[in-house]
């Protein structure tokens, strides 16, 4: 049977993507510290809005998995001027962020189980039973997930945090040029990245948590680049596409790791036991080679 229609992967997005060349708003070095984070978060909150409306009348698994980009990429941003924007509501700001993420990939963590349970040995009527149960459980996830932002007024939230932290900074950094703060704080990423992946690196049998740590470092480092590169010296496309590639290896892994998570914790009631053990065991065997790929891929990022 064939679920791709009903659990499409979703597609690399390059909306928020800034490049030396071409890219989509005119950021340079001699932009300031204020200036530069106003061009930096207007796409981004430009996106989760676009992707929250769209979620009104849509339970595409795109539209679930930008927004959760959306947000994580806000997340980011913010990590990157914590110094700067040091108070109650900006920390309050992130932690929304950060909720409203886990919101959106509540439907996607679905999508991804759904995928995954495709491709397990499981057969016959058992197998429909499986599936069926899985849908039940990702059109349950929707429902939560639509309800749930629908009862946050995102454009009006992101509207009030973005107003008071370009205030902020245009008070005290409208004349601080951006670069030096800029690579410092890629430096700070670079260097979480790196003892992230030393733990890993030093143990025997790598660890799942810390995997998922450098996954989540990775990803901050990557987005960090692609903010501030136009601003930062030297070129940067390289160690993106590192980034990228590990990234991608790590979230085979991860994807695998969350799924056994997922469906060991939720209840089948109407699918065989049998059937759940076969599909877990498949899982858990894919977990573990992923596992050996993704702690060589860790490995290169040390070297």
């Amino acid at each position: 049977m064939n679920l791709n229609n009903d659990w499409p992967l979703p597609k690399p997005n390059a909306s928020f993507k800034i490049g030396r060349e071409g890219g989509t708003f005119p950021l340079s070095k001699t932009n300031s510290v204020a200036s530069t984070f106003s061009l930096l978060v207007t796409p981004v909150m430009t996106e989760a809005v676009q992707r929250a409306h769209e979620l009104r009348v849509s339970s595409d698994a795109e539209v679930f998995h930008q927004l959760r980009v959306a947000f994580r990429r806000l997340r980011a941003l913010y990590w990157a001027y914590a110094p700067l924007l040091d108070d109650p509501l900006t920390a309050h700001a992130i932690a929304e962020f950060r909720r409203l993420a886990a919101v959106a990939g509540a439907t996607r963590d679905w999508d991804i189980a759904g995928n995954l349970l495709q491709q397990t040995p499981v057969s016959g009527a058992s197998n429909e039973m499986l599936f069926a149960a899985v849908r039940e459980k990702r059109a349950e996830a929707v429902v939560f997930s639509q309800s749930m932002i629908e009862s946050v007024d995102i454009e009006a939230f992101l509207r009030d945090v973005r107003q008071h932290s370009e205030t902020t900074l245009q008070s005290s950094y409208s004349d601080v040029p951006v670069r030096a703060f800029a690579e410092e704080r890629v430096r700070l990423a670079e260097r979480a990245l790196r003892k992230r992946s030393r733990r890993v690196v030093r143990r025997e049998t790598a660890h799942e948590e810390d995997l998922h740590d450098v996954r989540k470092a990775g990803k901050k480092l990557r987005y960090l680049l692609e903010f501030f590169q136009p601003v930062i010296r030297g070129a940067h496309d390289r160690a993106i596409k590192k980034l990228s590639s590990a990234q991608n290896k790590l979230g085979q892994f991860n994807d695998l790791a969350a799924s056994e998570t997922l469906i060991r914790g939720t209840s089948f009631n109407e699918v065989p036991a049998g059937v759940l053990q076969e599909a877990l065991q498949w899982i858990e065997q894919q977990k573990n080679r992923r596992l050996r790929a993704a702690s060589h891929r860790v490995r290169a990022i040390v070297a």
